[in-house]
């Protein structure tokens, strides 16, 4: 039987039953080997199409007019199988699982998960007719799925070129696609709420999505794409399509101009010169398909396609394979905005599992990931408290959502526009859910009649914030997290509305050092239980079977320091190569200058590239703290099992650690014996400060990950600044001792002190941290090198190696 999918579509997993004739007028289907998938390109050189089929891991292909390629199925490329002989180190592939296509471009994925990518027509950054196994910039990798998206429920190539020629923004305004084209991998996750994707121009990964329908509640069991736009449908047969790439959306300032303020445009979108003008945004949400009328016997069926059939946005035809009213198979067929299906009649397969059962009924549901978020604005130290900023559904995967300001009784509404910054970072995180935060440009938009009903100084306050900057492109920025986000006008650098979920403490100067720091995949995998022993029956080999194991985690930790060395010298590389460019466009007549963007591409590419390089080297330098801190903790298990192996008897026994080993850094400040509580004084070298400087310094526990490689100390009973201690190497010493105690071996222990970069009490202990530790904090921002001594009684933080002539900062007695 002659399985089918054709018209610029993909074949998923579910999808490999399904009959779609790639061209209503296209008769000769029949003949072509059974159980195989039939998809189509066209080359826009010689207007030829050409018909692919996978069968048995190889590519077979024909042309419909035989006049540049042949009539029968001959293996694609003499071999089947992706193969560029041209190019250094390319990645061979044995077998092909999926294909699919769209415009002018194969894809092709490997059993190992690889894509690659096959285009006809030529344009100026690539070649045409050969494979490519990489693809991206600055940096071109090949893209893999990973072990999110394996467990996809469907993917496919999108492609916006000349052959679907413009695009048409939500004013109406027809954009040329330019002389390049826009090439999105979108993938449909195994929940079906979420789309990933991936695009030739940013780096090769799939850290980047689109909410579904409905916020992301609708749940999709089918998919697939054309021209950028996506087609969705539900087991119930609810449809839903959107036109979206990284362009569309207003990811991409620095090569589009785009405005939130409505403007109708006289250029036509045949004309080049249409694509320099400015884009309309927010770009189109998702558009509710009508249902298909099922009448006698009539059904449909899982499968679905979209093709694009010609200019601009509403050239897309969408196809559902299913029955008539007599129960013949065939497919129901519209334009995009079309409001009535047709039915055609074709000789298709369709197994009865493939038909939905759920038709007429409302589809499968899940959970949105809005979130709501409440908090204040910052002045460095200080809390505004008078007024409450709340957003009461943002979504760390995209969309707008709603910011109320709040004070006293009075209330102000606007919405946030926030669209994802570009970066040039390959991520192997998910920005804002088990990584760093997702960075974000925002314009906001007061609310239609806002001011209305606002007290005189309330809407001139409200006029000051927000008012004056209504519509103004990407004015803010946005910094978010599942649990928290930053807001932050660009030009205002010193004040930040900081909101969170109610899960976390929402005092931002104990929380603007750290919230970085739980972006540690070291952590998780340090801790993993096929890596530790306590507890668990082993013999010396099996010991000896985990040391191994840790040696390759450890291995991988010194990679990924490496890669994060590499990012941020990827990172200087733009810096240098962008910012004086830029500088020399802004101060010139080639700030004029728009072919090529040089005028588009400096409005806002200082401000991306300077975010970016911020962003990275944080990120980077985090990275690396990390995961040495891991690379130390490992060394020190590695060692402590390699005695534990020593000690086994052959037969095994059930492992336990001694007391003066622990897998967490924190455990060693009992450990090593310090006291919990020290009651003392802090030293100035200021000889005119007459007053004491007592304090009581806590060890604190955190109950975050936070800092899960160090040690809190804070300050009084209401703690007015907290020291965080990070031990360095210690963790080692103190596992030398083998237990022993500071009253049987006075213990020094060599170490990093890092306080609060902004302390907001008074009285002694606001003196006690300006005067003690301000002569060691002008000589490092990065932390003061310190020993801490502890002889069982007395307990000591003294500057090392020392600079200044008094070298002690704190010296206190502990507290039992």
């Amino acid at each position: 039987m002659l399985v089918l999918l054709g018209g610029c579509a993909s074949l998923s997993r579910d999808q490999r039953e399904n009959v779609f004739p790639p061209d209503p007028a296209e008769e000769d289907i029949n003949g072509v080997f059974p159980e195989a998938v039939y998809i189509k390109t066209r080359t826009q050189t010689f207007n030829t199409y050409h018909y692919y089929i996978l069968r048995e891991g190889l590519i077979w292909y024909k042309s419909r007019d035989g006049k540049k390629e042949p009539l029968n199925w001959t293996l694609f490329q003499k071999t089947g199988l992706p193969r560029n002989p041209w190019r250094l180190g390319f990645n061979k592939p044995e077998r092909i699982v999926e294909i699919s296509a769209d415009a002018d471009e194969l894809a092709a994925l490997s059993d190992e998960g690889g894509f690659y990518r096959f285009c006809f027509d030529m344009i100026i950054t690539r070649k045409s007719k050969v494979w490519f196994d990489r693809q991206g910039w600055p940096i071109e990798e090949q893209l893999f799925l990973n072990k999110r998206t394996a467990k996809n429920t469907a993917w496919a190539l999108g492609k916006r070129n000349s052959h679907a020629l413009y695009y048409e923004d939500p004013f109406g305004n027809q954009h040329h696609n330019g002389t390049q084209e826009i090439a999105t991998t979108y993938v449909l996750l195994e929940d079906g709420q979420e789309i990933v994707y991936a695009d030739t121009g940013l780096r090769s990964d799939f850290s980047r999505n689109y909410i579904g329908p409905e916020r992301g509640a609708f749940k999709a069991l089918a998919f697939s794409a054309s021209a950028s736009t996506m087609f969705v449908m539900n087991d119930a047969g609810e449809m839903y399509t959107r036109i979206a790439d990284f362009d569309i959306i207003g990811c991409d300032p620095m090569l589009f101009k785009y405005t939130y303020i409505p403007y109708k445009s006289d250029i036509p979108g045949t004309n080049y010169f249409s694509n320099l003008t400015e884009w309309g945004l927010p770009a189109e949400d998702w558009r509710a398909q009508p249902s298909i009328p099922l009448r006698g016997k009539a059904a449909i069926s899982r499968h679905i396609t979209i093709l694009q059939n010609g200019w601009g946005n509403g050239a897309r035809e969408l196809r559902v394979a299913g029955l008539n009213e007599e129960g013949e198979t065939g497919y129901w067929y519209k334009a995009i905005f079309d409001g009535t299906w047709t039915f055609k009649e074709l000789p298709l397969y369709l197994p009865p599992a493939s038909l939905l059962q759920n038709t007429g009924n409302t589809g499968g549901r899940g959970e949105t990931l809005d979130r709501a978020f409440r908090g204040f604005r910052w002045k460095g130290a200080e809390k505004e408290h008078e007024v409450v900023y709340e957003i009461p559904n943002f979504n760390i995967l995209e969309g707008s959502c709603k910011l109320r300001v709040t004070r006293g009784d009075e209330t102000c509404g606007l919405t946030l526009y926030p669209v994802e910054l570009w970066t040039y970072q390959k991520r192997n995180f998910l920005p804002g859910r088990n990584g760093p935060p997702k960075m974000f440009l925002v314009t906001i938009f007061l609310d239609e009649n806002a001011l209305a009903g606002l007290s005189e100084s309330f809407a001139a306050f409200i006029q000051e914030q927000f008012g004056r900057h209504d519509k103004k492109l990407f004015q803010f920025s946005l910094a978010a997290k599942n649990n928290f986000c930053l807001l932050q006008n660009s030009v205002v650098t010193d004040q930040v509305i900081f909101l969170t979920d109610g899960t976390i403490p929402d005092d931002f100067t104990e929380f603007e050092d750290t919230w970085y720091l739980d972006y540690s995949e070291a952590a998780a995998k340090y801790n993993s239980p096929e890596l530790t022993v306590e507890n668990q029956f082993l013999t010396p080999e099996g010991i000896k079977a985990k040391i191994e194991l840790n040696k390759g985690l450890r291995e991988r930790f010194k990679a990924e320091i490496s890669e994060a060395e590499r990012l941020k010298l990827l990172g200087f590389s733009v810096d240098f190569g962008y910012l004086p460019l830029d500088g020399i466009a802004r101060l010139s007549l080639l700030r004029f200058i728009d072919v090529p963007k040089i005028r588009t591409m400096t409005r806002f590419g200082a401000r991306i590239v300077l975010l970016n390089s911020a962003y990275t080297r944080r990120l980077s330098d985090v990275q690396k703290w990390v995961n040495q801190k891991s690379i130390d903790l490992l060394d020190l298990r590695i060692a402590c099992y390699a005695e534990l192996a020593k000690q086994l008897p052959k037969e095994g026994r059930i492992v336990s650690l001694p007391p003066w080993y622990s897998e967490e850094i924190a455990a060693y400040w009992d450990i090593a014996g310090f006291p919990r509580k020290m009651r003392g004084l802090f030293f100035s070298p200021q000889l005119y400060l007459t007053e004491d400087l007592p304090a009581v310094l806590t060890f604190t526990p955190l109950e975050t990950g936070n800092h899960a490689f160090g040690w809190n100390l804070t300050a009084g009973p209401s703690p007015s600044f907290t020291l965080f201690i990070d031990p360095e190497k210690s963790a080692k010493t103190i596992y030398a001792r083998k237990g022993k105690s500071p009253g049987e071996l006075p213990l020094t222990i060599d170490c990093v002190v890092y306080i609060n970069s902004t302390v907001k009490a008074g009285g002694f202990e606001q003196t006690a941290v300006e005067w003690s530790f301000a002569p060691f904090t002008r000589e490092s921002s990065r932390g003061i090198g310190a020993r801490l001594t502890f002889d069982g009684e007395y307990f000591e933080i003294q500057e090392h190696p020392p600079i200044h002539s008094n070298k002690t900062i704190f010296r206190g007695k502990a507290v039992y």
